[in-house]
Parts: C-alpha cells; sequence; structure tokens
C-alpha cells in the first residue's frame, strides 16, 4: 500500500477511531489494500462501507459522528498530527529481525491476525470498579432477608463506583449507568422472574405491593442507611417485574458545586420574593439536584416557610433558618394540584413543585408565582423557548392570551440543563442554557414570539444568560470536554471557526505532508482480508 492512496479524511477517521477502540491499526491498512487491490478510489464513504460489511465494527452510528467531524477537520488541518499508517509503519521497521531459519522452513506469519479484535461484549469488563458485586441471579434461592441485604449491597456497591442508576429487570442481566453510559456488569447472568421479582418487591410496605399489583407500577423512595437513599421506579414488562433505582446524593451539593459558568447567577435568583422560576431539562440530566441545591441556598440565607411537593421525597432537609414542610405525592397528598390548591393556605413564602406535569398544576403553578409566592417547578424541555411553547400549549386557545401575560409577568428565569461525560470520560459535566426574564424576553413571552428568545439570549450575555451551545462551547475551551465530543454540538459557524481555531493551535497547526510515509509502507503492512469485494 501506497501513502499516497491515504485521504485526509481517512486518515482523520482511522486516527479517532482507533484512538476510541473502535478499530485497530491492522485493520485499517487491510481496509486500505483491499480498496487498493480492487482499484476503487479511496473515499471515507467506501472506507466505511468495507469497514460495515465485513463486521470489522459494528458501531455504525459512532462511526457516522466520526465520518462528519474527520471531513470538518480534513479541510481546515490537513492531515492528522498523528497518523495511523505512520505508526504501523515505523512499528515495523523497528521490529527485530527473526532468528536466522533455514529457507525451505520460513513461512508467513499471520501477525496481523490475532490484534484484529471485535469489540468486548461487556465493555470495560476488566475495569477495577466492574470487580465483585453480588450475583443477583442467586436470589432466586435465598430467603427474603437475605435477597433483601443482596440489594443493599448492590445498591450499596453501585454508589462506591459512581453510578446514577441501577436497572434489575426480568430476562436481562443487570446494568448500571455511569458517566451517562450504560454498563453492563461482569459476571452477572440473566434475571428469571423469580429472581427479578424476589429482588424488586423485598423492599416493598404491604400496602406498596397492593399498590403494585393494582397499578403495574410504582414510584417510591427507598432508604438502605440513613445516608443512602434512593429514588425507585418499580414496572411490570411483559417479561416479567422490572426496577430502575436512582443514587440519591448522600449530601446536598452547594450551586457552586454544580458547574455552572457564573454560580452568582443561580445564587442571586433566589433573593426573588416572588414569581416563578423554572428547572428544565431531559431525565437524569441533574434537576433535581439543581432543585435541592436552591433550596438548600435558602434554607441558609433566609428565614422564609418553604413547603416542597415530591414525587418521591429525594433529599430530606433539615431546618436551618427556615422552616421545612415537605410533602410526597400518594403518602401526603393525592396529586400535584390537589397539593398546590391547599398549600395557599399553609402560610408558604417559597413552594417547590417536584414536576409541572398537566394543565392544572402549571396554572396552579402560574397563579402562586402571581399572588407573592417565590415558586420552583420543573419540566421535561429542552430550551427555554421550548418551555415557553410547552407551557402556554396546554391551555385552551382562548386562554393563551391571558395565560402569556401572566407569564410574562411572573417567569423569573429558566434554566436548562444537560449532563455530558468529561473529555476522559471520568466523570460527568453540565451545559445549561440560562434564560432571565428581562423586559425584552417579557415581551417576547407576552406578543407569543417565543422563536425569537435564542436571539435575545445570545445578546444579553454581559448579565449571565446563556444559550446551550454556547456553555457547551465554553466546556471546550475550558478543557472539559474534547474537541470531538462537542463539534456535532455547535451550529453556529462563528462558534465552530474558534473551535477550529483553537484546536489547530494545540496542535501547533501544522498540516502533515501527503507524502511522509514511505512507498515501502506497502512490504511492511500485515497480511490481508481476502474476498472483501
Amino acid at each position: 500500500m501506497e501513502n499516497r492512496i491515504i485521504s485526509k479524511e481517512i486518515d482523520w477517521f482511522c486516527h479517532h477511531a482507533v484512538s476510541e477502540g473502535l478499530l485497530d491499526a491492522p485493520s485499517c491498512i487491510a481496509v486500505m489494500d483491499a480498496i487498493d487491490e480492487a482499484k476503487i478510489t479511496p473515499e471515507l464513504d467506501i472506507f466505511i462501507q468495507v469497514v460495515t460489511e465485513n463486521q470489522i465494527c459494528s458501531e455504525s452510528d459512532r462511526m457516522m459522528t466520526l465520518a462528519d467531524m474527520s471531513r470538518e477537520e480534513a479541510k481546515v488541518f490537513g492531515f492528522p498530527p498523528e497518523s495511523v499508517f505512520d505508526k504501523a509503519q515505523k512499528t515495523a521497521e523497528q521490529a527485530p529481525a527473526s532468528s536466522p531459519a533455514p529457507a525451505e522452513t520460513a513461512k508467513p506469519a499471520p501477525a496481523a491476525e490475532p490484534e484484529r479484535k471485535s469489540p468486548p461484549s461487556i465493555r470495560g469488563g476488566g475495569e477495577a470498579w466492574q470487580q465483585d458485586w453480588p450475583v443477583l441471579a442467586q436470589a432466586e434461592s435465598l430467603p427474603p432477608e437475605g435477597v433483601r441485604k443482596m440489594l443493599n449491597d448492590f445498591l450499596s456497591r453501585a454508589r462506591a463506583a459512581r453510578c446514577s442508576d441501577i436497572h434489575i429487570s426480568t430476562g436481562a442481566v443487570p446494568f448500571v449507568r455511569r458517566f451517562k453510559e450504560i454498563r453492563l456488569l461482569q459476571g452477572q447472568e440473566v434475571l428469571t422472574p423469580e429472581a427479578a421479582a424476589a429482588l424488586n418487591l423485598c423492599p416493598l410496605t404491604g400496602e406498596q405491593r397492593e399498590s403494585f399489583e393494582k397499578e403495574h407500577e410504582l414510584d417510591y423512595s427507598y432508604s438502605v442507611t440513613s445516608t443512602q437513599r434512593y429514588r425507585i421506579n418499580l414496572m411490570k414488562q411483559r417479561l416479567g417485574p422490572a426496577g430502575s433505582y436512582r443514587v440519591i446524593d448522600d449530601k446536598i451539593p452547594t450551586i457552586a458545586d454544580l458547574g455552572f459558568k457564573r454560580p452568582e447567577i443561580i445564587e442571586k435568583l433566589t433573593t426573588h420574593n416572588q414569581g416563578l422560576i423554572l428547572i428544565t431539562g431531559p431525565a437524569g440530566c441533574g434537576k433535581s439536584s439543581t432543585l435541592n441545591a436552591l433550596v438548600d441556598f435558602i434554607n441558609k440565607t433566609r428565614e422564609d416557610h418553604i413547603v416542597t411537593i415530591e414525587d418521591p421525597i429525594e433529599i430530606i432537609h433539615k431546618p436551618l433558618k427556615c422552616n421545612i414542610t415537605q410533602r410526597e405525592l400518594g403518602q401526603h397528598t393525592k396529586s400535584f394540584h390537589n397539593a398546590l390548591r391547599a398549600v395557599l393556605r399553609e402560610d408558604p413564602d417559597v413552594i417547590v413543585i417536584g414536576e409541572l406535569r398537566d394543565l392544572e398544576t402549571i396554572e396552579m403553578a402560574i397563579r402562586a408565582a402571581e399572588t407573592g409566592h417565590l415558586v420552583f417547578g420543573t419540566l421535561h424541555t429542552s430550551s427555554a423557548p421550548s418551555t415557553m411553547d410547552r407551557m402556554l400549549d396546554v391551555f385552551p386557545p382562548n386562554q393563551q392570551s391571558q395565560i402569556r401575560s401572566m407569564v410574562a409577568e411572573s417567569l423569573k428565569a429558566v434554566i436548562c440543563q444537560q449532563l455530558l461525560p468529561n473529555a476522559d470520560k471520568t466523570d460527568v459535566v453540565m451545559a445549561a442554557e440560562i434564560m432571565l426574564t428581562t423586559l425584552a424576553i417579557s415581551n417576547l413571552i407576552r406578543e407569543g414570539k417565543t422563536f425569537q428568545i435564542n436571539s435575545s439570549i445570545q445578546t444579553s450575555r454581559n448579565i449571565g444568560m446563556s444559550t446551550m451551545e454556547q456553555s457547551m462551547f465554553d466546556l471546550f475551551m475550558d478543557g472539559k470536554r474534547s474537541y470531538e465530543q462537542t463539534l456535532p454540538m455547535i451550529k453556529i459557524p462563528d462558534l465552530i471557526k474558534e473551535m477550529q481555531a483553537a484546536e489547530a493551535q494545540k496542535f501547533g497547526g501544522a498540516p502533515k505532508a501527503a507524502s511522509a510515509t514511505p512507498a515501502s509502507t506497502a512490504s511492511q503492512t500485515p497480511p490481508k482480508k481476502k474476498g472483501w469485494f
């Protein structure tokens, strides 16, 4: 294989694919040899097609992402700073000569074949955090007290390994979510319906079991110790019972701990005496952590009565300067809007609503904010404009004009969050879109021009606002996220150019010459896999 057939796009693609473990260097070289032998023009799409059709890598979505990224990098940087093909050539040149042997006994050794590894079925199986977990499939043969101890040990092990979610489901191997990635656990077995039922039902009280049998789903909180609490959802699925366990932090994070670029802006929101503050984002984005950090900050800095309505209660707040009344859906109230209807007679200063789920709850929250209370709530929306649309669209058309005016007057801020893996995937970082309700934004909400909110946020960075793209860009510039992780999420051309310039500066801005690898590489490459064309 000659280096002249390696395009910049293919060189960048192989650079990333090898560094992420999707491919190995011998496979890249063998694919290029096969394309060369077939006398086909080497293009990145052809390269990926050969890899996919021959089952060298099955992660097609990730390969497509790397391909888009490689094309952009090829335009800006030329060739990558370190080529997979250069490395293979140097390795071959530095390999010690084999010991002399008679000519008739010399046989070509398929040196590269053992190195061509397919992706492991369990990612990270050799990592230390995956070792020594209780084998949950054994729960089927244990008495009830033994099952509960096994579940408690498993949950404690997950907390120690910094997992955010644990899944125990009939017909599946137990798995966890760690730093936003689903990870299978080494040494576990597929759970039978009996084992899954024993594990998932063992913490329930008689009343909870009755509710689960009747409704076929249940939300509740579970305490292993006073500092180890979990939010649990049980459900019945096609194969049997299943449970999702969310790890609740054992200590309340401060606003500064959460990762906001300017935490003082968020802290200032707690000084309002009335109004509506919304924390939004997809499931698992840290909305509850932010909500509890705000409540804790108020508890330490103000002297008020705080009433929370949660489903279920996650973090237990101890009264410091404030009196805190915590109510749980199901146990202490029948519904959010029932609790909100009653809360106005309970002399609250701050009202915290776990989730704004329906028209009645949203309407009561807006009215409570209008009548002199500071109201915090959460929504499952992905941006500030979509939050406004979601709130307004639940109302009938004949009410929308009135509701827009009420929201424009009472809304103080929208904080939209995402949690993302950091650059080395050893933790998560938060990206946040922050909208503060200025006079301009109030007018946009009142006039129904929510599509213009993003532009207003972009022009108000000096007062602490930020779009989601700007926040992701800031994470990259601060070194918390890599170029490869960030580029697919940025659409604004000016931000892309700044990222490219920063990345070019990191590598010295020196593109690699196309003829850097000697033509003799062809004689040193590993054996090719035949029959690809």
